[in-house]
């Protein structure tokens, strides 16, 4: 707290400088505006046209492969995935100076430093501070941890879909293989250059469209996920600077005839946090419907290719491990840190009633009793008005992907 803006943001703009450059590579500027960096936009639209445009490769593979339940499941989770990656390059392109003021205001500790307190000469101000700092580098430290794994996992099968593929095809380009069908870093299929196999332009522009679709599915969703990881643990973080600052009001380090005005305070401080918590809730909470749907559709298919694969290859048991890696950490990332907000925000009437109000004056307990009755109801992000971002939904996602499972097994064997 006894640092500055600039050495504030600078510190935390290293946490996430993994989110930043993986945003700028997908044209989605998160810092300040700039004419230069506004023309970042016309990347967004080509790698968004050229994910599209492969999709219809995914259809003509999925019409060939009509009565092959293993292929089919691949690229339907595939073209799901590149389909929603880019439904949110798309809600970037429209919404990304509301993304910056929002990444700015938590690189900058904007609403902890307006609190008030710390403007008027406390007593308790230096305890506070050293205080706040342990809270909130804990969440930075949680944020980078979570954004780092994801990027990894992320990063994992991307590579093994791209990479998998384009190193197959040197390999049998090399040796010469007759009759060689190459293959793309997804299963898809285009009619019209299937006759031309590995020569220049047809493959290139193959390996182009289908390399596109591959980088935004794992990119995005770094990008895309990894925003709402540093959001939300911004606002657990300030919901317990909140909690800290109730408990801390009945403290001998402030006056008694100061402690109403203190109390004051920290009302005005909840009023900022739920705010914030409202703005992260507006701008993720209908986007990520379309992600949970995904998701349960894609569990289900995964677990499927895992036991078809025990049958027939190692390689895509080890494929589908990654892509479950990937596509569960997204997520449970979503639910598990909106469980976090919500039981943080639990504890806030509990931290009012355990200040020793008992002592106090009456108008202290008068906004007490207020304040007790107006937090009674937690933080909840909501995706979008079906059901609540926590670990209850998780465990329900996971019941009902294993159901598309069984629903596949009993297709297949039939």
């Amino acid at each position: 707290m006894s640092e500055s803006v600039e050495e504030i943001y600078k510190r935390n703009y290293n946490s996430i400088k993994v989110l930043i450059g993986v945003s700028f590579s997908l044209g989605v500027n998160l810092t300040a505006p700039s004419k230069i960096k506004d023309a970042l936009k016309l990347f967004n639209v080509i790698w968004v046209v050229a994910s599209l445009l492969s999709l219809y490769a995914h259809w003509s593979y999925f019409i060939r492969h009509i009565d092959n339940i293993p292929l089919l499941a691949e690229t339907v989770c595939t073209a799901l995935q590149t389909l929603i990656s880019a439904v949110k390059m798309v809600y970037y392109l429209f919404t990304q100076r509301t993304f910056y003021r929002l990444l700015d205001q938590t690189l900058t500790h904007k609403i902890i430093r307006k609190i008030e307190i710390f403007e008027h000469d406390f007593p308790i101000n230096r305890q506070l501070k050293q205080e706040i700092d342990g809270i909130m580098n804990g969440v930075w430290r949680s944020a980078r941890r979570q954004l780092l794994f994801y990027f990894c996992c992320c990063v994992g099968i991307v590579c093994n879909y791209f990479f998998g593929a384009l190193f197959v095809n040197l390999y049998h380009q090399l040796k010469q293989t007759p009759d060689y069908e190459h293959i793309l870093p997804f299963p898809a299929l285009y009619p019209i250059w299937e006759d031309q196999g590995m020569t220049f332009p047809y493959y290139p522009l193959q390996m182009y469209l289908s390399g596109s679709a591959v980088y935004i599915a794992g990119m995005c969703a770094v990008s895309f996920e990894g925003v709402f990881i540093v959001l939300c643990q911004h606002a657990v973080g300030l919901v317990k600077v909140h909690n800290l600052l109730v408990l801390r009001s009945t403290s001998r380090l402030i006056p008694a005839e100061r402690r109403v005005e203190y109390l004051r305070y920290t009302i005005i401080t909840y009023q900022r946090i739920n705010i914030f918590a409202q703005q992260i809730q507006t701008i993720f909470k209908h986007v990520s419907l379309s992600q949970f749907v995904l998701s349960l559709i894609v569990f289900g298919f995964v677990l499927f290719e895992m036991s078809f694969g025990l049958e027939s290859s190692i390689v895509i048991v080890i494929r589908m491990i990654m892509y479950f890696a990937a596509g569960g950490t997204q997520i449970i990332l979503y639910c598990y840190n909106g469980q976090q907000l919500t039981s943080v925000s639990e504890e806030i009437p509990l931290a009012f009633y355990s200040c020793n109000w008992y002592e106090e004056s009456g108008k202290f307990k008068q906004l007490l009793r207020m304040m007790i009755m107006r937090t009674n109801r937690p933080f909840n992000l909501e995706v979008s008005s079906f059901t609540l971002m926590n670990l209850a939904t998780l465990i329900a996602l996971f019941r009902m992907s294993g159901s598309y499972f069984l629903l596949l097994r009993n297709l297949q064997e039939k």
